[in-house]
């Protein structure tokens, strides 16, 4: 399975609409469409999400993906017509510059602190990410900060195996991309919490 990175989408797209625009390509095992609160209305929602302009496309075949990704970057798309940005993901690039390490992070220096992303923004909860990476190690902090969260653990080594063992792993219905964090928590803070 090969993940695209598809960006400058019209924020009202419909996963259906991209998917159908991929299929052309080749076979696709699925589309992330991420999410983010844009508005509320008291009179009509109490809240809404659509997506914020780009997604994750997974394809069974790299061939198709790679002809995906030439024919369909920078072409136009949805109701104002803008120009895609269609490529690699990082995490594949990354992958196609050191053979074989096909499951290693975007950030290749190890830190303590890990960057998640891609969970249910409205429904994840800091205990739920918790339990998720408990099992690996003490874990001294876990922040959510809109679609995407950081846990920081006491050791690197603890920090390591859950990365290992948590990154494209299932998480409330969703597949988590999991991965160093640039910096620690606590070289940026100058204290662990």
């Amino acid at each position: 399975m090969k993940a695209i990175f598809c960006g400058n989408l019209d924020y009202d797209a419909r996963q259906s609409d991209l998917e159908r625009l991929f299929r052309r390509y080749g076979r696709i095992d699925r589309v992330d469409m991420k999410s983010g609160l844009l508005g509320m209305s008291m009179l009509f929602f109490v809240s809404y999400y659509r997506p914020t302009g780009f997604a994750f496309v997974y394809m069974e075949d790299e061939r198709d993906a790679e002809d995906a990704i030439r024919r369909l970057d920078q072409s136009e798309f949805g109701r104002k017509g803008r120009r895609l940005r269609v490529e690699w993901t990082k995490q594949e690039r990354e992958s196609r510059r050191s053979p074989g390490s096909r499951r290693s992070s975007t950030n290749l220096t190890p830190s303590k602190t890990l960057f998640v992303i891609n969970f249910d923004p409205v429904h994840t909860r800091t205990r739920d990410l918790e339990r998720h990476f408990d099992p690996y190690g003490k874990i001294l902090s876990t922040r959510i900060r809109r679609n995407f969260a950081f846990v920081q653990y006491e050791l690197q080594e603890d920090a390591t195996r859950a990365l290992e063992s948590t990154n494209m792993s299932k998480f409330m219905d969703r597949v988590i991309s999991v991965e160093y964090a640039a910096r620690d928590d606590e070289r940026r803070n100058g204290h662990s919490p």
